[in-house]
């Protein structure tokens, strides 16, 4: 029973690959398609990034934020 599991799931996968490899053989640029987010174009257009791009933007609207109040008790 497990030989015959085994032997069905390496077919399956024997299969997934075949396909990615045919997709990536016939199309155009026949790139693998570019999953990191903050390489990908639609993504971006989305205004979906990366964490680290995502803290980056947070921290410098903290920062025009107490910039523009000026001094507070926080700073005490």
């Amino acid at each position: 029973m497990f030989l015959q599991l085994l032997l069905i799931s390496i077919i399956f996968i024997g299969f997934a690959v075949v396909g990615f490899a045919v997709k990536i053989i016939f199309t155009k640029s026949g790139k693998f398609p570019e999953t990191m987010v903050g390489h990908n174009k639609e993504l971006r257009k989305r205004k979906i990034y990366c964490i680290k791009t995502e803290q980056k933007i947070i921290d410098n609207k903290i920062k025009k934020m107490n910039r523009s109040q000026g001094p507070s008790c926080s700073s005490c």
